[in-house]
């Protein structure tokens, strides 16, 4: 079938909203991918930022602390008196106790040393290390201060206060610098251990002399800094601004976490949580070479970002982009459906004329036979009159068919049933359509055994009853035998119409009662049809409550039958009393 320009024209447009959708899709899905990736960006920046707060602070802290501990030890060394001006490891232990006592530590601290440069000599708080500890505090502590740059600019630097609350005012003999102080990170007997010293250097010639310094657990000494830091000390330091978090707690957002480079584990928050949003730095040597890490918390890094974390498009998107398909898909199977009907009905309106043709021109020619006197005989003249009137009531018949047809289609069908004996009726149809027959050469036959009074509309039983009898007659053989039939089966009257034609295939039985619907083998027969009859049928059933269905006739034809329910109860009528219970076969010449 040739396909119109419009229906072309309308499927590529159909075709164009589909990718004009598909396109406004993936630029959404491309902009909410970009703007959750400048979200997360913003965030790794904000962890960046916190990261690197931590590290300032930690610094400063970490070197709070050693200065306390060690410094006021470091600042009385006089290299000119050396013997008068030192202090034993159980001095510098009791000074530093006392003086950070505010921090709390020191409670992992093994023992405090002193090394004397000039002679080589570790002396430590404690008595039973062995040569290998003893060994690396010392190596350690020598690597380190060799490391140290020569010292520039040796300007004299005062140690004590004005008011002598820290001690009198006096110029110091030693240089102590900021990375004079030192935290070194080691591994002893499969645990880390941190070594914390202060390496006074001559002020004249710059050469170490004495370095102080002890021995302690990791965790113990770094955690109060980073507790702090956190604020869990009264601190009031944050790791972002106010601005940004408002009025959130800063440890409810961020988690911190502290490990050495060999990735040992000395200091995390509690619920650390996993680093999607993270940055990492490491400090200094003399800082150890910690490795600082900082955490947006997920459930929380949202509030950081205006609007909060956009979601992901992507299902909705999916489901939009399904939906305009589906839509698609309707709109061509629609599109489809509607080129079909436009088919069946060039089809149904050239059945209908085909067959209205028939009967009108008989009509014509023998109402001018008449008309012109051509026909002599009375006889002649009688049978013209009678294929007239049989030609009529089979027009009458195809007319009424087409109006029953156009009510259903827009739903204005209407029955009005009335107590009718149904063998009555249906005898009088088969009286109607018998001329129709005789002139096909068929024969007809009854088999009626309904004895009821039913709630029917007769008009619309006769066109049911023609319909099936007419379709019977078409699809038939020549000198075929056509049976009408009814029964009362439980609670309903069935009648049923047989013919001796090839019968419905079993998967087109369900279809042949659609409007326009003709199987091959009659579309493709001389006799024609407008595909209308058994729809016709099924309407003015089903307005009367009742079901229709097709299947194999014994004789191997077609058997169509039609239930209708039963308002009354069984009745026999006078024309049926004397009858025989069981069904009895009538034939019509």
């Amino acid at each position: 079938m040739r396909r119109s320009p419009r229906l072309v024209g309308t499927v590529g447009l159909l075709i164009l909203a589909l990718v004009v959708c598909a396109v406004l899709a993936y630029q959404a899905w491309d902009a909410a991918r970009s703007q959750r990736e400048t979200a997360d960006n913003t965030l790794r920046d904000y962890a960046r930022i916190a990261d690197w707060q931590l590290t300032q602070q930690a610094k400063n802290q970490l070197l709070t602390q050693v200065v306390t501990a060690l410094s006021s030890q470091a600042s009385q060394v006089d290299p000119a008196h050396l013997e008068r001006t030192v202090m034993t490891p159980a001095q510098v232990e009791d000074v530093a106790r006392v003086v950070v006592e505010w921090c709390r530590c020191l409670s992992g601290v093994r023992y405090f040393f002193r090394y004397d440069w000039r002679d080589g000599t570790l002396r430590t708080t404690e008595t039973d290390l062995s040569d290998a500890d003893l060994a690396w505090a010392r190596d350690t502590v020598v690597a380190y201060t060799k490391s140290l740059p020569m010292l520039r600019d040796r300007r004299v630097l005062a140690f004590g206060s004005p008011d002598g609350r820290f001690g009198p005012l006096k110029n110091l003999a030693v240089i102590l610098t900021n990375d004079s102080y030192a935290m070194l990170l080691g591994e002893r007997n499969k645990r880390a251990e941190l070594l914390v010293f202060v390496v006074a250097r001559d002020i004249d010639r710059g050469e170490p002399v004495v370095v102080y310094g002890f021995a302690t657990d990791p965790k113990p000494f770094l955690s109060p800094v980073f507790e702090n830091i956190r604020g869990k000390s009264g601190s009031q330091t944050t790791l972002l601004p106010r601005s940004l978090i408002g009025e959130l707690s800063p440890d409810s957002i961020l988690s911190i976490s502290v490990t050495t480079l060999a990735g040992s584990e000395v200091y995390r928050s509690p619920g650390w949580a996993a680093p999607t949003y993270s940055a990492a730095d490491t400090i200094e040597a003399n800082f150890g070479r910690l490795v600082m890490r900082v955490s947006l918390r997920p459930d929380f890094a949202g509030m950081l970002i205006v609007g909060g974390l956009p979601r992901s498009r992507v299902p909705a998107l999916v489901a939009l982009f399904a939906i305009a398909a589906g839509l698609l898909t309707v709109a061509l199977l629609q599109l489809r459906r509607q080129q079909q009907l436009a088919r069946l009905r060039t089809e149904f309106v050239s059945g209908v004329s085909h067959e209205l043709r028939t009967p009108l021109a008989q009509i014509r020619w023998f109402a001018e036979l008449l008309h012109l006197g051509k026909l002599r005989t009375e006889e002649e003249r009688g049978r013209s009159a009678g294929i007239i009137d049989q030609e009529a009531r089979r027009l009458t018949y195809l007319v009424e068919n087409v109006l029953n047809f156009s009510r259903s289609e827009k739903g204005t069908n209407r029955v009005s049933p009335s107590p009718a004996d149904l063998d009555h009726e249906i005898q009088d149809v088969i009286e109607l359509f018998a001329p129709l027959a005789r002139a096909r050469k068929m024969t007809l036959a009854t088999a009626l055994d309904a004895r009821a009074v039913v709630m029917v509309d007769r008009d619309a039983l006769r066109q049911i009853l023609l319909n099936l009898l007419d379709n019977a007659a078409k699809y038939g053989p020549q000198g075929q035998t056509i049976i009408v039939g009814s029964e009362i089966a439980g609670d309903v009257a069935r009648i049923w119409v047989e013919d001796q034609g090839p019968g419905i295939p079993h998967e087109d039985r369900r279809r042949v009662w659609e409007p326009y619907v003709r199987l091959n083998r009659s579309a493709e027969s001389a006799t024609g049809g407008s595909g209308i009859g058994l729809s016709v049928v099924r309407e003015l059933v089903e307005l009367h409550g009742g079901r229709t269905r097709a299947e194999g006739s014994p004789g191997g034809g077609a058997r169509v039958l039609v239930e209708l329910p039963l308002n009354q109860p069984k009745q026999p009528t006078g024309a049926t009393e004397s009858a025989d219970s069981n069904l009895q076969l009538k034939v019509m010449p």
